[in-house]
C-alpha cells in the first residue's frame, strides 16, 4: 500500500481557502504571521525562489482542488521550475514530493484547525482535545513516535508548537475528540509531567500551522474592511 501523499477528490475547502488567503499574501507577512503563532519563519528566499515557490504553491492548490496525484503535479512541477531556471538539487523527484507534501499536509491540519475552531464554537457545553496520531510505521521519526496517543485540551500550550505536520516529510495529523469518545475507547488526558511533551518538533516547525491561518484569515479580513485609499 503507498504511502505517497495523495490530493483527495473530495474537497476539503477550508485547505483550499487556507492555501488561496496565503497566495495573497507577502512572504513577509507570511513570516510575521508564522512567527506570532509561536514558530521560526520557515520560508526565507531570494525573490526569484519565492516566485518560483508560489508558483508550486499555486499548483499544489489546483491538485488539492481538482483532485490530481503527486506524479500529475510533478509534471507542472517540472514545467515551473524549467521556465524560471531554477535548480531543485540533483534528485528533483525528491523536492517535488516534498513540495507537494509539505503543502498539502500544511494545508489540510490548518484546515482542520479553523474546522475545530467552528466546531467549539458551536458546541460550547462540550470539551474537545486534539489526539496526536502518527502513520505508524517504519519511517516514523523516533521523537514523532513518542508523541503517538498524547491527548491534550484544544487549547492546551503544547499545541501551539507541536500542531501536525511537525518537520519536512511529516505524515502524523490530529483528531479531535471528545470526553464521550475517550471513555468510549478507554484514553485518557497526558499529564503536563509526561516528559513526552518536553520532546521538541523539528528544526522550522516549532509552530501552529492553524493558528497562523487563522490570523491569516483575520488579516485579510481586516485589509477588506480598511477604508480605500485616495491616490
Amino acid at each position: 500500500m503507498t504511502t505517497e501523499p495523495q490530493a483527495i477528490a473530495v474537497q476539503f475547502t477550508e485547505a483550499i481557502e487556507f492555501l488561496r488567503r496565503k497566495l495573497n499574501v507577502s512572504s513577509e507577512e507570511w513570516r510575521a504571521i508564522w512567527q506570532q503563532a509561536g514558530s521560526i519563519a520557515q520560508e526565507a528566499a531570494s525573490r526569484q525562489t519565492t516566485q518560483v515557490h508560489r508558483d508550486l504553491m499555486k499548483a499544489v492548490l489546483r491538485a488539492i482542488e481538482d483532485g490530481t496525484t503527486l506524479e500529475q503535479f510533478r509534471a507542472e512541477y517540472e514545467t515551473i521550475t524549467a521556465e524560471a531556471g531554477w535548480a531543485a538539487g540533483p534528485d528533483p523527484g525528491w523536492h517535488s514530493r516534498l513540495v507537494f507534501r509539505l503543502h498539502t499536509m500544511q494545508a489540510y491540519a490548518a484546515g482542520r484547525w479553523e474546522q475545530s475552531e467552528r466546531i467549539a464554537e458551536l458546541n460550547p457545553q462540550i470539551a474537545y482535545y486534539w489526539r496526536y496520531i502518527t502513520v505508524g510505521d517504519h519511517r516514523v521519526r523516533p521523537q514523532h513516535a513518542e508523541w503517538q496517543g498524547i491527548i491534550l485540551p484544544r487549547d492546551h500550550i503544547w499545541w501551539r508548537t507541536h500542531f501536525p505536520p511537525n518537520g519536512f516529510n511529516c505524515r502524523c495529523h490530529a483528531q479531535l475528540v471528545t470526553e464521550r469518545d475517550m471513555r468510549r475507547r478507554g484514553w485518557t488526558v497526558t499529564p503536563d509531567s509526561d516528559p513526552r511533551l518536553g520532546i521538541p518538533p523539528d528544526t522550522g516547525f516549532e509552530g501552529n500551522v492553524g493558528i497562523a491561518g487563522v490570523r491569516l484569515q483575520q488579516l485579510q479580513r481586516a485589509k477588506l474592511a480598511a477604508p480605500a485609499t485616495s491616490p
